[in-house]
C-alpha cells in the first residue's frame, strides 16, 4: 500500500485498516517466532503500511486543529 492510496481512504477506512494491519502483525510475530513465517519481509512492509496509515491520520488531526483555530481567531 503506497501513500497515494491510504490518502484517498476516509477516516473509518484508515482506522479499519489499521486495526486490519495490526492483528496482522501480530499473527505474523507469532508465526516468526514458531518458525512458520516463510515471507519475513512481510513483517517490515505491514509494519512501513501502518506508518504510513498513522501519518495520514495525524496530518488530517492537525489539519483540522488548524482550521479550528483560524474559524476561532475570525470569531474572536
Amino acid at each position: 500500500m503506497n501513500i497515494e492510496d491510504v490518502r484517498k481512504l476516509n477516516n473509518e477506512e484508515l482506522i479499519k485498516e489499521k486495526e486490519s494491519i495490526l492483528k496482522s502483525m501480530m499473527e505474523n510475530r507469532f508465526k516468526h517466532k514458531s518458525m512458520q513465517l516463510s515471507d519475513t519481509s512481510q513483517i517490515n512492509k505491514l509494519r512501513k503500511d501502518k506508518a504510513r496509515i498513522m501519518t495520514v491520520i495525524n496530518e488530517r488531526k492537525i489539519i483540522e486543529q488548524l482550521e479550528m483555530d483560524e474559524k476561532e481567531n475570525q470569531d474572536g
